[in-house]
């Protein structure tokens, strides 16, 4: 990749501490996100992509947490910066829109007090400037009345409202990152269009970077460049897109696409669903994790995962994925 770089993922490696033993959460996770790039993390509940989010910026307990490998954020290594340091560069170089915006604010201050302590936190400016950039903010991801929404209490506006006002206080001091955690998920498909027409305007206009974690490969379509699809902790198939979701050549994708509701469809023809289930990330998963689901399976699927296969700027961590069979 000729671009710059402005996130470097090498081998991570997420485990959480738990009263019945460790969770593997994320395994040996790598990836670029180039300047000016939607990279889209797209896999079903529970596959790693919130946890992957969260690890670039430090955001689990520490107590519980045992994170290894390399991450980058515009040339620094994140895993070894100090509490002061890592408190600057989140919501400055990156910044973050949760899932559920409700739970993100805090519920006893107003919308306009929390964007401002956010710029006067990063920017050193008055109350006053923050108070302005906050109204700023508000206007320009399109709230109705922004003036009075200043002075609103997170319970005091609309779903869409509130995922709108989480957008204007992750950009408010404008960063070159954004993590987007499926910003769009509890919202209905008009206020979700809108909100996804707005976040790609706002990258253009300021020029950033954005990692988009969702399930809906339709949304996946719409905002990104790249797409890297995980499975039980690990990245199973990354690339391009259009050529990804077009002609798949990991298993599990070809699953997750075939069980997508798509224009077309006959209403009483039944998803092809991927039988079984996720296995339990309570042991570190040498072999092919997909393998128990898998119609391609062989005995060598159970053999440590070899590396991933790389070609046209396409990579897949599949033995069978490149076989006549499987493609």
């Amino acid at each position: 990749m000729s671009a710059e770089k402005l996130v470097e993922v090498r081998n991570l490696n997420v485990t959480f501490k738990a009263e019945e033993g460790p969770v593997y959460a994320v395994s040996d996770v790598s990836f670029d996100l180039a300047a000016g790039e939607t990279l889209a993390l797209l896999g079903e509940s529970g596959c790693g992509k919130s946890v992957t989010m969260k690890s670039l910026m430090r955001l689990h307990p520490a107590h519980k947490t045992r994170i290894e490998g390399q991450v980058k954020i515009d040339g620094v290594d994140l895993l070894a910066m100090r509490p002061a340091a890592l408190s600057a560069l989140r919501g400055k170089t990156v910044s973050m829109v949760f899932q559920e915006p409700m739970l993100a604010f805090d519920p006893v201050f107003t919308i306009g007090d929390q964007i401002a302590e956010s710029v006067r936190r990063h920017e050193g400016c008055s109350y006053a400037e923050g108070r302005k950039r906050a109204l700023e903010m508000l206007e320009r991801v399109r709230i109705p009345s922004a003036a009075k929404r200043l002075d609103a209490y997170p319970h005091e506006m609309s779903g869409g409202m509130r995922q709108r006002a989480m957008i204007a206080l992750a950009l408010a001091c404008k960063p070159k990152i954004l993590l987007a955690d499926e910003p769009t998920t509890a919202l209905d498909a008009t206020v979700q269009i809108q909100v996804l027409l707005l976040l790609k305007e706002l990258q253009r206009e300021l020029g950033m970077s954005m990692i988009f974690v969702t399930h809906d490969v339709g949304v996946a379509i719409e905002v990104a460049d790249r797409t890297a699809v995980m499975y039980a902790g690990r990245i199973i198939e990354e690339g391009p897109v259009d050529q990804v979701l077009s002609q798949p050549w990991h298993p599990y994708t070809q699953g997750l696409l075939a069980a997508t509701v798509h224009p077309g469809m006959n209403r009483s023809e039944a998803l092809p669903a991927i039988p079984g289930s996720p296995p339990q990330l309570t042991r570190q998963i040498q072999e092919c994790a997909f393998a128990p689901r898998c119609r391609y399976r062989s005995d060598a699927c159970l053999e440590p995962m070899p590396a991933a296969y790389q070609a046209d700027n396409r990579a897949v961590r599949c033995i069978h994925a490149l076989t006549a069979e499987a493609v």
